[in-house]
């Protein structure tokens, strides 16, 4: 037991953060095809789940942009429609959106729904920046 405590540590401690070239500047559009691959890669992201029709979407997607130049080259911001994403909404058991869910390295960490002030978000990021960033 202790042995594979261990070599997970190791394999965690291994993965380096992507370097500044390599975080995106924007929001990117997730698919149910690149959303692992995305939030796999960074120690902490955050994706938005959303659809064309939600009005309360709409609302908290110039939040978004704010953060995501804000937390640039901390945080990787992404948005997924789950109109068109079907299978990948189900899997994350999204009931409800705007839906922000933060992952690190692929694990999901918290679950946030509704709309939220942007200093709400941005406290949640700084304290998950603590405790996740490399």
């Amino acid at each position: 037991m202790l042995e594979r405590f261990r070599l997970r540590r190791r394999k965690r401690d291994s993965r380096k953060a992507p370097s500044m070239k390599e975080w995106p500047s924007h929001i990117v559009t997730l698919s149910d095809r690149d959303l692992s691959d995305f939030i796999g890669k960074y120690p902490l992201s955050v994706v938005d789940f959303w659809a064309p029709w939600c009005a309360p979407c709409k609302v908290i997607l110039p939040r978004l942009r704010l953060l995501s130049r804000k937390y640039a080259g901390s945080v990787a911001f992404g948005r997924l429609n789950i109109e068109k994403n079907e299978d990948t909404a189900e899997r994350y058991r999204v009931k409800t959106i705007p839906n922000l869910v933060f992952f690190s390295y692929g694990r999901r960490i918290l679950s946030v729904s509704g709309v939220k002030a942007m200093g709400d978000i941005a406290r949640k990021i700084d304290g998950m920046l603590i405790e996740y960033k490399e």
